[in-house]
Protein backbone atom coordinates (compact mmCIF):
# COMPACT_ATOMS: atom_id res chain seq x y z
CA UNK A 1 0.00 0.00 0.00
CA UNK A 2 2.40 2.03 0.79
CA UNK A 3 4.39 1.72 -2.89
CA UNK A 4 0.96 2.65 -4.01
CA UNK A 5 0.85 5.80 -2.59
CA UNK A 6 4.15 6.54 -3.61
CA UNK A 7 3.51 6.09 -7.23
CA UNK A 8 0.64 7.76 -6.62
CA UNK A 9 2.53 10.81 -5.64
CA UNK A 10 5.35 11.06 -7.93
CA UNK A 11 2.80 10.75 -11.46
CA UNK A 12 0.86 13.55 -9.48
CA UNK A 13 4.12 15.62 -9.43
CA UNK A 14 5.39 14.36 -12.93
CA UNK A 15 1.54 16.05 -14.06
CA UNK A 16 2.08 18.92 -12.35
CA UNK A 17 5.88 19.32 -13.60
CA UNK A 18 4.69 19.38 -17.26
CA UNK A 19 1.76 21.67 -17.06
CA UNK A 20 4.65 23.82 -15.01
CA UNK A 21 7.00 23.46 -18.51
CA UNK A 22 4.16 24.23 -20.54
CA UNK A 23 2.61 27.42 -19.08
CA UNK A 24 6.23 28.61 -18.50
CA UNK A 25 7.14 31.51 -21.31
CA UNK A 26 10.22 30.96 -23.40
CA UNK A 27 13.40 32.45 -22.88
CA UNK A 28 15.19 35.13 -24.85
CA UNK A 29 17.35 32.17 -26.36
CA UNK A 30 14.70 29.99 -27.89
CA UNK A 31 12.73 33.27 -29.17
CA UNK A 32 16.49 34.31 -31.13
CA UNK A 33 16.23 30.44 -32.07
CA UNK A 34 12.65 30.82 -33.73
CA UNK A 35 13.58 34.27 -34.96
CA UNK A 36 16.29 32.61 -36.76
CA UNK A 37 14.69 29.57 -38.05
CA UNK A 38 12.07 32.10 -39.44
CA UNK A 39 14.55 34.48 -41.35
CA UNK A 40 16.32 31.50 -42.69
CA UNK A 41 13.00 30.21 -44.30
CA UNK A 42 12.12 33.66 -45.84
CA UNK A 43 15.66 33.83 -47.00
CA UNK A 44 15.13 30.37 -48.75
CA UNK A 45 11.53 31.23 -49.73
CA UNK A 46 12.96 34.29 -51.77
CA UNK A 47 15.88 32.83 -53.13
CA UNK A 48 13.25 30.25 -54.80
CA UNK A 49 11.33 33.03 -56.51
CA UNK A 50 14.44 34.65 -57.46
CA UNK A 51 15.48 31.17 -59.26
CA UNK A 52 12.12 30.84 -60.65
CA UNK A 53 11.85 34.23 -62.20
CA UNK A 54 15.56 33.75 -63.66
CA UNK A 55 14.78 30.35 -64.85
CA UNK A 56 11.85 31.86 -66.56
CA UNK A 57 13.88 34.74 -68.08
CA UNK A 58 16.07 31.83 -69.22
CA UNK A 59 13.43 29.88 -70.77
CA UNK A 60 12.13 33.15 -72.85
CA UNK A 61 15.64 33.80 -74.07
CA UNK A 62 15.79 30.47 -75.05
CA UNK A 63 12.42 30.45 -77.10
CA UNK A 64 13.35 34.24 -78.70
CA UNK A 65 16.62 32.15 -79.71
CA UNK A 66 15.10 29.41 -81.07
CA UNK A 67 12.35 31.40 -83.09
CA UNK A 68 12.83 32.47 -86.66
CA UNK A 69 14.06 35.83 -87.03
CA UNK A 70 11.88 38.97 -87.80
CA UNK A 71 11.69 40.00 -91.31
CA UNK A 72 12.66 44.04 -91.44
CA UNK A 73 9.70 45.13 -94.03
CA UNK A 74 11.49 46.46 -97.05
CA UNK A 75 9.53 49.68 -98.05
CA UNK A 76 11.13 49.83 -101.66
CA UNK A 77 9.31 46.26 -102.48
CA UNK A 78 6.13 47.07 -104.54
CA UNK A 79 2.90 45.14 -103.86
CA UNK A 80 2.79 42.95 -106.94
CA UNK A 81 -0.91 43.53 -108.26
CA UNK A 82 -1.53 47.48 -107.98
CA UNK A 83 -4.07 49.68 -109.33
CA UNK A 84 -2.11 53.00 -110.13
CA UNK A 85 -2.65 56.82 -110.57
CA UNK A 86 -0.33 59.15 -111.79
CA UNK A 87 0.25 63.06 -112.88
CA UNK A 88 2.85 64.36 -115.01
CA UNK A 89 4.02 68.28 -114.72
CA UNK A 90 6.75 69.38 -117.45
CA UNK A 91 7.91 71.56 -120.11
CA UNK A 92 6.87 70.68 -123.86
CA UNK A 93 8.38 72.13 -126.69
CA UNK A 94 5.13 71.31 -129.28
CA UNK A 95 5.54 71.41 -132.68
CA UNK A 96 2.96 71.25 -135.54
CA UNK A 97 4.77 70.29 -138.87
CA UNK A 98 8.36 69.81 -137.25
CA UNK A 99 9.21 66.61 -139.54
CA UNK A 100 6.31 67.72 -142.30
CA UNK A 101 4.51 71.06 -142.75
CA UNK A 102 1.46 71.03 -145.40
CA UNK A 103 -0.60 73.02 -142.77
CA UNK A 104 -0.45 76.52 -144.57
CA UNK A 105 0.72 77.96 -141.54
CA UNK A 106 3.27 80.74 -140.80
CA UNK A 107 4.97 78.66 -138.24
CA UNK A 108 4.10 75.60 -136.46
CA UNK A 109 6.09 75.51 -132.95
CA UNK A 110 5.84 76.83 -129.79
CA UNK A 111 6.71 76.55 -126.07
CA UNK A 112 4.57 75.65 -122.94
CA UNK A 113 3.65 73.22 -120.28
CA UNK A 114 2.34 69.73 -120.31
CA UNK A 115 -0.41 68.66 -117.79
CA UNK A 116 -1.41 64.77 -117.93
CA UNK A 117 -3.41 62.04 -116.15
CA UNK A 118 -2.75 58.03 -116.09
CA UNK A 119 -4.58 55.45 -114.61
CA UNK A 120 -3.96 51.33 -115.02
CA UNK A 121 -3.13 48.26 -113.90
CA UNK A 122 0.52 47.42 -112.22
CA UNK A 123 1.46 43.65 -112.68
CA UNK A 124 4.77 43.57 -110.95
CA UNK A 125 6.93 45.34 -113.56
CA UNK A 126 4.37 45.59 -115.97
CA UNK A 127 2.29 48.51 -116.37
CA UNK A 128 -1.49 48.94 -118.73
CA UNK A 129 -3.29 52.02 -118.75
CA UNK A 130 -4.55 54.94 -119.83
CA UNK A 131 -3.45 58.55 -120.18
CA UNK A 132 -4.71 61.95 -120.89
CA UNK A 133 -2.83 65.15 -121.31
CA UNK A 134 -3.11 68.58 -122.23
CA UNK A 135 -0.12 70.87 -124.46
CA UNK A 136 -1.23 74.08 -123.47
CA UNK A 137 1.74 76.11 -125.10
CA UNK A 138 2.01 79.99 -126.12
CA UNK A 139 0.06 79.24 -129.83
CA UNK A 140 -1.81 76.35 -129.74
CA UNK A 141 -3.75 74.38 -127.11
CA UNK A 142 -3.80 69.88 -127.62
CA UNK A 143 -5.39 67.27 -125.91
CA UNK A 144 -4.43 63.83 -125.99
CA UNK A 145 -6.26 60.31 -124.96
CA UNK A 146 -4.21 57.12 -125.28
CA UNK A 147 -3.47 53.64 -124.39
CA UNK A 148 0.06 53.08 -122.82
CA UNK A 149 1.92 49.66 -121.55
CA UNK A 150 5.36 50.30 -119.87
CA UNK A 151 7.63 48.16 -117.79
CA UNK A 152 9.90 49.26 -115.00
CA UNK A 153 13.57 47.31 -114.23
CA UNK A 154 13.56 45.93 -111.18
CA UNK A 155 16.15 47.81 -109.41
CA UNK A 156 15.98 49.90 -106.11
CA UNK A 157 15.42 52.54 -104.90
CA UNK A 158 15.27 53.99 -108.54
CA UNK A 159 13.53 52.22 -110.83
CA UNK A 160 14.11 53.11 -114.71
CA UNK A 161 10.51 52.95 -116.40
CA UNK A 162 10.23 52.50 -120.18
CA UNK A 163 6.29 53.26 -121.74
CA UNK A 164 5.10 53.83 -124.62
CA UNK A 165 1.46 55.20 -125.66
CA UNK A 166 -0.45 55.26 -129.15
CA UNK A 167 -3.85 57.41 -129.44
CA UNK A 168 -5.91 60.10 -130.29
CA UNK A 169 -4.61 63.70 -130.47
CA UNK A 170 -6.69 67.21 -131.63
CA UNK A 171 -6.87 70.75 -130.60
CA UNK A 172 -8.52 72.57 -127.94
CA UNK A 173 -7.54 75.95 -129.36
CA UNK A 174 -5.34 77.28 -132.28
CA UNK A 175 -3.75 80.71 -131.90
CA UNK A 176 -4.17 83.77 -134.80
CA UNK A 177 0.00 84.06 -134.64
CA UNK A 178 0.03 80.59 -136.21
CA UNK A 179 -1.74 81.64 -139.56
CA UNK A 180 -1.35 85.20 -139.68
CA UNK A 181 -0.57 86.36 -142.91
CA UNK A 182 -3.33 84.28 -144.30
CA UNK A 183 -6.15 86.80 -142.54
CA UNK A 184 -7.02 89.71 -144.47
CA UNK A 185 -7.26 93.34 -143.94
CA UNK A 186 -9.33 94.75 -141.27
CA UNK A 187 -10.51 90.55 -140.04
CA UNK A 188 -13.44 90.67 -137.70
CA UNK A 189 -13.49 87.10 -137.34
CA UNK A 190 -11.29 84.76 -138.07
CA UNK A 191 -11.52 81.43 -138.97
CA UNK A 192 -12.18 78.49 -137.22
CA UNK A 193 -8.69 75.96 -137.44
CA UNK A 194 -9.12 72.88 -136.66
CA UNK A 195 -6.58 69.79 -136.37
CA UNK A 196 -6.76 66.03 -135.26
CA UNK A 197 -4.78 62.80 -135.72
CA UNK A 198 -2.78 60.08 -134.23
CA UNK A 199 -0.47 60.21 -131.71
CA UNK A 200 2.77 57.76 -130.98
CA UNK A 201 4.94 58.18 -128.19
CA UNK A 202 7.38 57.06 -126.00
CA UNK A 203 9.12 58.11 -122.43
CA UNK A 204 11.62 57.14 -119.46
CA UNK A 205 10.73 57.75 -115.86
CA UNK A 206 13.59 57.50 -112.98
CA UNK A 207 10.71 56.39 -110.78
CA UNK A 208 11.83 56.68 -106.63
CA UNK A 209 10.44 54.39 -104.80
CA UNK A 210 9.16 57.14 -101.82
CA UNK A 211 7.40 54.03 -100.16
CA UNK A 212 5.76 50.57 -101.64
CA UNK A 213 3.01 52.58 -102.71
CA UNK A 214 4.42 56.23 -104.03
CA UNK A 215 6.79 56.90 -106.42
CA UNK A 216 8.18 60.21 -107.74
CA UNK A 217 10.68 60.82 -110.27
CA UNK A 218 11.68 62.61 -113.60
CA UNK A 219 10.93 61.43 -117.15
CA UNK A 220 11.47 62.70 -120.65
CA UNK A 221 9.74 61.75 -123.68
CA UNK A 222 8.71 62.17 -127.28
CA UNK A 223 5.76 62.66 -129.13
CA UNK A 224 4.86 61.96 -133.10
CA UNK A 225 1.74 63.56 -134.51
CA UNK A 226 0.29 62.68 -137.68
CA UNK A 227 -2.27 65.73 -138.47
CA UNK A 228 -4.94 66.65 -140.69
CA UNK A 229 -6.20 69.72 -141.05
CA UNK A 230 -9.91 70.78 -142.02
CA UNK A 231 -10.52 73.54 -144.75
CA UNK A 232 -10.95 76.40 -143.44
CA UNK A 233 -13.93 79.09 -144.03
CA UNK A 234 -12.85 82.21 -145.46
CA UNK A 235 -12.78 85.26 -143.08
CA UNK A 236 -15.18 88.26 -142.37
CA UNK A 237 -13.51 91.53 -143.38
CA UNK A 238 -14.45 94.99 -143.36
CA UNK A 239 -12.58 95.90 -146.56
CA UNK A 240 -13.57 92.31 -148.03
CA UNK A 241 -11.49 89.37 -149.09
CA UNK A 242 -8.73 90.34 -151.88
CA UNK A 243 -8.53 87.34 -154.70
CA UNK A 244 -4.67 86.66 -153.36
CA UNK A 245 -6.32 85.62 -149.89
CA UNK A 246 -9.22 83.69 -151.64
CA UNK A 247 -6.74 81.04 -153.60
CA UNK A 248 -4.41 80.67 -150.01
CA UNK A 249 -4.06 76.76 -149.25
CA UNK A 250 -5.77 77.65 -146.25
CA UNK A 251 -8.99 78.21 -147.43
CA UNK A 252 -8.78 76.11 -150.85
CA UNK A 253 -8.13 72.96 -149.27
CA UNK A 254 -7.40 70.88 -146.10
CA UNK A 255 -3.57 69.98 -145.05
CA UNK A 256 -2.13 67.72 -143.11
CA UNK A 257 1.62 67.33 -141.16
CA UNK A 258 3.78 65.56 -139.24
CA UNK A 259 4.69 67.22 -135.70
CA UNK A 260 6.64 66.37 -132.72
CA UNK A 261 6.30 67.10 -128.86
CA UNK A 262 9.55 67.05 -126.75
CA UNK A 263 8.84 66.97 -122.83
CA UNK A 264 10.35 67.02 -119.70
CA UNK A 265 9.51 67.29 -116.29
CA UNK A 266 8.12 65.08 -113.01
CA UNK A 267 6.14 62.54 -112.53
CA UNK A 268 4.51 61.21 -109.51
CA UNK A 269 2.57 57.79 -109.45
CA UNK A 270 0.06 55.73 -106.21
CA UNK A 271 -0.89 52.53 -106.28
CA UNK A 272 -3.55 50.48 -104.48
CA UNK A 273 -2.26 46.83 -104.06
CA UNK A 274 -4.82 44.06 -104.18
CA UNK A 275 -4.72 40.40 -104.15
Amino acid sequence: MCVAAMSFVLALGAGEGEAFAQQTPPTQEQKDKAGAAEGTSEEEQKKEEQKTEEEQKTEEATEEAAAPPKQAIDTSVESPKAIFFSGDFAFTRSDLGLISDKTGFDKTGANGLLYGLSAGLRLKDVRLGARWRVYDTTESTLWSFALSAGYGLPIRPISPVFSAHVGYVFDQHIEEALYRRSLPPGTLMPPNVEMRGLLVGVDVNASYWVTQFLRIGAFIGADVMFLHRDQATLPRSIYGIPSEFVSNPLYTGSGSSIGLNLNAGLRGAFDIAFK
